[in-house]
């Protein structure tokens, strides 16, 4: 038993330092989301409800590359509920993701223009923390990217999305989602230093959802701590369909106004 644990042992190790080795052999691009990496990371989540409350969150990714054009997705998260307004445990599990990246065709090197286009799969999954709870969301469909000039790239992603409640139980209805990022990176700020603007619309056609929807507006900074590690902020605010921002007061329920993630991630 002892020999089939340090054979095991030896045999982790070897793979970390072959992972480790196969990273540092390769420039890390972070700010690109059609690049084909295998990390992990994690951080802390502040997010504010619109009644006043808030959650302090743990959260997980991982990202596992399967081959030069596919990628799998994973986010956990746990979290600490603060106020007692809505009933419900006070601490558990939050809302999870698991996506499916794959490559179509892509030109890295052209540097203004189309580039070439990606197609996913997204499940985001609620969580049993209230607040977290809502519904499970499935999106299907392309990202087609822009090369704006030698800093400023755009990634277009166009999704048909599906909802259920949160024990897939109920069918919430259909509709589309329009997500465009412009990111912007530099290396005469600090290592690796990157923007990403993202605006993010969903608007559902049919179900019981129908004519309902969102938006949200994020913006995410982030840079190198050593070449494989890499450091982010992100800060999001949540709309209402029309755009405007969300009724605040006591009576307007668990609703995610705004949030801030504080976020590290070492690659392999």
């Amino acid at each position: 038993m002892r020999q089939i644990f340090n054979m095991s042992a030896v045999t982790s190790v070897m793979l970390f330092l072959f992972l480790s080795a196969t990273a540092q052999d390769q420039v890390i691009d972070a700010s690109d989301p059609t690049k084909i990496y295998t990390y992990v990371g994690g951080g802390l989540k502040y997010l504010d409800y619109t009644n006043g409350e808030s959650m302090i969150e743990l959260r997980a990714t991982g990202n596992l590359g399967l081959s030069d054009t596919d990628m799998i997705l994973f986010e956990l998260g746990y979290g600490w509920h603060d106020g007692d307004l809505v009933p419900g445990d006070d601490s558990g599990w939050t809302n999870a993701r698991v996506r499916w990246f794959h490559v179509v065709k892509m030109s890295y090197d052209v540097g203004s223009g189309y580039r070439g286009w990606s197609t996913q799969v997204d499940l985001q999954l609620a969580g049993a923390l209230k607040g977290t709870d809502g519904q499970n969301v499935l999106a299907a469909g392309i990202m087609p990217t822009y090369g704006l000039n030698e800093e400023w790239n755009l990634y277009l992603s166009l999704n048909a999305v599906a909802a259920w409640d949160k024990d897939f139980k109920k069918y919430n209805g259909a509709g589309i989602n329009i997500a465009p990022n412009f990111v912007y990176s530099t290396d005469k700020w600090w290592p690796g230093a990157q923007v990403q603007i993202m605006l993010d619309y969903k608007y559902f056609l049919s179900g019981s959802l129908d004519g309902e929807g969102d938006a949200t507006a994020e913006v995410n900074v982030g840079g190198e701590i050593t070449p494989t590690i890499m450091w982010d902020v992100t800060g999001q605010k949540n709309f209402k369909l029309d755009l405007t921002s969300l009724r605040r007061g006591n009576d307007t329920g668990l609703k995610n106004d705004w949030n801030i993630f504080l976020n590290v991630t070492t690659y392999f």
